[in-house]
């Protein structure tokens, strides 16, 4: 009888990429969610999904069974028993009559996005179920085993109908896969290639336009958040947790790490410490008041989440809108001032300043160089004008 061991693993996200490994099953027999083996050692890796390994002939064969580890391990003893059925109803000469069961999307969907928030990625999930949605809305697909290439397609001629530029239109496809993979939509249904955009250097605030910033904040809070969103690079939710634990005014260093207490997970599961420099020591020194927990929080002693909405007050009270894009005439609120702007500032002060490419990315919490690489922009404005002129021509 031919070889019907199916094997429970884990197809996830490394350090080295997508990798499959076998999961971990404790002695009483569960599956330790996100766990897998390698050579002997257990190791880590949230983001991924579970596969029934078997092999069909010298045919090696992988199976999506979710992301849920407990239901992983039953499908996978649920198709085990399948096959030797098969086997024994072959020898007695017997046609077994199977019923496929039928992944629905929209429940799988719902799976989905919840499995992207109990690994605190918030905002993924959010983009998860824009995209999904719109693409269960123009296909009318029902079922995991009803998509086809051309679905993906027509999800792209909608976008693109609806006036998206090739940018979101690529963004909005690489979610989609992530959620059909999910799902278990066959492999040979991906060939649908995403739309290539033109990809735009990082924007960052000009010397006057951070010199006129700071100049007009008075509220010393103010001050405090947005020298740490320029001099420290966090995202906007690093900045929206960061606690008074983290800071080692000895060391004179932040640690960005994960607070589950408040359902909030870093990315890519990594902490780093980043250092702070003297200036921004000594603020924090003086700012620190007794029993406030949030370094950047509420009165209520919680995360501020209007970190943004905070700043387009701040710029439009400052008269540092532009006051020519879409939004300044809509609603005067620049487009040009984001709170990512200042991370993007960050790296591009850090790599200009002479410090290596890896040390960069580690500073930044890249987990592949080339997110670092974006940031290599050449010297501009009246540094570039120097540079010119100080050539011998």
């Amino acid at each position: 009888m031919a070889n019907r061991k199916v094997s429970l693993v884990r197809y996830c996200k490394t350090p080295a990429g997508w990798r499959r490994y076998s999961a971990v099953i404790g002695k009483n027999g569960r599956v330790k969610p996100g766990f897998v083996t390698i050579k002997g050692r257990q190791y880590h890796f949230p983001d991924g999904h579970y596969e029934a390994r078997y092999y069909e002939g010298s045919d090696l064969r992988y199976l999506p069974v979710g992301d849920d580890a407990q239901q992983a391990l039953a499908a996978c003893i649920k198709h085990s028993k399948l096959l030797i059925a098969r086997d024994s109803a072959k020898v007695a000469g017997a046609v077994i009559v199977e019923e496929k069961g039928r992944v629905n999307l929209a429940k799988a969907l719902v799976r989905f996005i919840q499995a992207a928030k109990d690994r605190g990625a918030m905002v993924a999930a959010a983009k998860y179920k824009l995209a999904s949605d719109e693409f269960l809305s123009v296909t009318a697909r029902r079922y995991a085993d009803e998509v086809v290439t051309d679905d993906l397609m027509l999800l792209q001629r909608a976008l693109r109908k609806r006036g998206c530029t090739d940018r979101t239109i690529a963004n909005h496809h690489a979610y989609v896969l992530a959620f059909l993979r999910f799902a278990g939509v066959a492999d040979d249904v991906f060939p649908a290639h995403a739309p290539k955009y033109e990809k735009r250097l990082p924007e960052t605030y000009t010397r006057d336009e951070l010199d006129g910033f700071f100049a007009s904040l008075t509220n010393e809070q103010h001050v405090v958040t947005f020298k740490i969103a320029l001099q420290c690079g966090l995202r906007e939710q690093e900045l929206m947790y960061l606690q008074w634990p983290d800071i080692d005014f000895d060391k004179k260093t932040l640690l960005v790490r994960s607070k589950p207490e408040w359902g909030f997970a870093i990315k890519d599961k990594e902490e780093r410490s980043v250092p702070l420099p003297d200036g921004l020591s000594a603020l924090l020194q003086e700012y620190k008041q007794d029993g406030q927990l949030f370094i950047t929080g509420t009165k209520g002693n919680k995360p501020n989440t209007h970190l943004l909405r905070t700043l387009k007050r701040l710029v439009k009270a400052a008269g540092l809108n532009c006051g020519a894009c879409g939004a300044c005439v809509e609603r005067s609120e620049c487009e040009r001032w984001y709170l990512h702007k200042f991370r993007s500032s960050y790296a591009t002060a850090l790599l200009r300043g002479g410090l290596d490419v890896r040390s960069v990315q580690k500073l930044m919490g890249h987990s592949d160089l080339e997110s670092t690489m974006r940031y290599l922009r050449p010297a501009e404005d009246t540094a570039l004008q120097g540079m010119v002129n100080a050539i011998q021509w």
